[in-house]
C-alpha cells in the first residue's frame, strides 16, 4: 500500500469521528502511577465483574490448565468500553498512563517493522469503525502526525499487536507469526525489542512446556483463522505490584511473612484474536487488569484455594511465575485462618 492510501484510509475511519489538533489530554499524565481522572459525563455500561462471575475468583473461573481456553466473542464485545471490575475511571487513568508512555518511553512500548504498515492502518480504521458504532461517546483523534497504529492505541485501554504469516521451510502445511507491529504499553515481564520479528515460539520462549503443549495447537490456530469470527480468552498471574507497565519483574526479594496479602495483586488480561480483511495479518489486544488479592479475601476458601493451585504447577511454573516473591505472605495469611471454605 501507498503512503497516500495509507493516509486514505486512516481518513476514511475518522469520518464520523472528531479530529483534535491538540495533544494536551496526553500530557497530562505527568508521572507514572499519578491519578489522573477525566471524561465526566461519558455514558457507559459497566460489565461487571469479570463479565458477571462475581460468585468465582479468577483462578477458580479458570483453572491452571496450560489450554488456549478461546471462546467466540461478539462484535460489539470486542473491545468494551465498560470495566470487568466495575470501575469507572480505571479508562481513563490506562488512556492517560499509555500516553505518557508513548511520550517518554517511546522505544519500550511501540514498534514496527518493514512490511506492517498495510496493517497498522487497517487496525486504526476497525478500531475507529468499532468505537463509533459500539461506544456510546465519540472520541477524540490524536494529531495525524502520530503512526496510524499508536493513534489507534491512544484510543482504547488495549494494548494492539500484530502478527503477520511467513512461509516455513517444512511440509506441515503451518505458517510462522512474526510480530511485526506492537503498540505495547502494559507488558507482563517481556521486553518489546526482544521480541520484534519473532514467531510465536520465540516470543513465548521463556514460558515453560509451551514447546511440547501449546507451540503446535497455537500455530496450528492461528494458520487456519478465518476472517469474521473474534476469539478471546483470559489469563492470569500474580504479581506484587499493581503497576502495569512492568518489562522486567520489579521485585526482587521476597514479602516477608507479615506482609499481608494487600501487596498481592491479581493482574487479569482479556485477550482477543481475530484475523484482519485486507492485510491477511493477525491483530492480538490485551486489556489488563490489575486487582488487589484482598477483594477476594473474604470469600470462603478463596486464599486458599489460590495457594493450592500454585502449590499444584511444575516447579518450572513456579518459579516462572515469581511464586518464591509471594509464598511466605499467602502461607502465612492462610495460617492466620483465612474463612474456611
Amino acid at each position: 500500500m501507498l503512503p497516500h492510501q495509507i493516509t486514505s484510509r486512516a481518513s476514511r475511519a475518522a469520518t464520523s469521528l472528531t479530529t483534535s489538533q491538540s495533544d494536551a489530554p496526553y500530557k497530562a499524565f505527568a508521572s507514572l502511577g499519578q491519578p489522573h481522572h477525566y471524561g465526566a459525563g461519558i455514558s457507559f455500561s459497566v460489565i461487571g465483574v469479570m463479565d458477571g462471575q462475581a460468585d468465582q475468583t479468577p483462578w477458580q473461573r479458570l483453572g491452571n490448565k496450560f489450554t488456549l481456553g478461546l471462546r467466540t466473542r461478539a462484535e460489539a464485545d470486542w473491545l468494551p468500553y465498560g470495566d470487568a471490575f466495575g470501575d469507572s475511571v480505571r479508562r481513563a487513568d490506562q488512556l492517560a498512563e499509555k500516553a505518557f508512555l508513548f511520550e517518554t518511553r517511546r522505544d519500550e512500548v511501540f514498534a514496527t517493522l518493514d512490511g506492517s504498515a498495510d496493517g497498522c492502518a487497517e487496525v486504526l480504521e476497525m478500531v475507529t469503525g468499532h468505537i463509533a458504532s459500539h461506544h456510546d461517546n465519540t472520541p477524540v483523534l490524536p494529531p495525524a502526525s502520530h503512526h496510524p497504529l499508536e493513534t489507534a492505541a491512544r484510543l482504547v485501554p488495549e494494548d494492539l499487536l500484530l502478527l503477520a504469516p511467513r512461509p516455513r521451510n517444512n511440509d506441515d502445511g503451518l505458517l510462522d507469526w512474526v510480530l511485526v507491529a506492537a503498540a505495547l504499553a502494559f507488558p507482563a515481564h517481556w521486553v518489546l525489542a526482544e521480541k520484534m520479528g519473532r514467531p510465536l515460539a520465540g516470543i513465548h520462549d521463556p514460558v515453560p512446556h509451551y514447546g511440547e503443549r501449546l507451540e503446535a495447537p497455537m500455530d496450528r490456530f492461528f494458520t487456519n483463522m478465518k476472517i469474521g469470527p473474534i476469539s478471546h480468552r483470559w489469563n492470569w498471574s500474580v504479581m506484587t505490584s499493581n503497576r502495569l507497565f512492568t518489562p522486567h519483574r520489579m521485585r526482587r526479594a521476597p514479602l516477608p511473612p507479615g506482609a499481608g496479602i494487600d501487596e498481592i495483586f491479581i493482574r487479569m488480561e482479556s485477550q482477543t484474536l481475530r484475523k484482519l480483511p485486507d492485510s491477511g495479518m493477525v491483530l492480538f489486544t490485551i486489556r489488563t487488569y490489575a486487582e488487589p488479592l484482598s477483594r477476594w479475601a473474604a470469600m470462603p476458601g478463596a486464599v486458599s484455594s489460590l495457594l493450592d493451585m500454585l502449590d499444584g504447577m511444575t516447579p518450572q511454573m513456579r518459579a516462572y511465575k515469581g511464586f518464591a516473591l509471594y509464598e511466605d505472605a499467602l502461607r502465612s495469611f492462610v495460617a492466620a485462618g483465612q474463612p474456611a471454605a
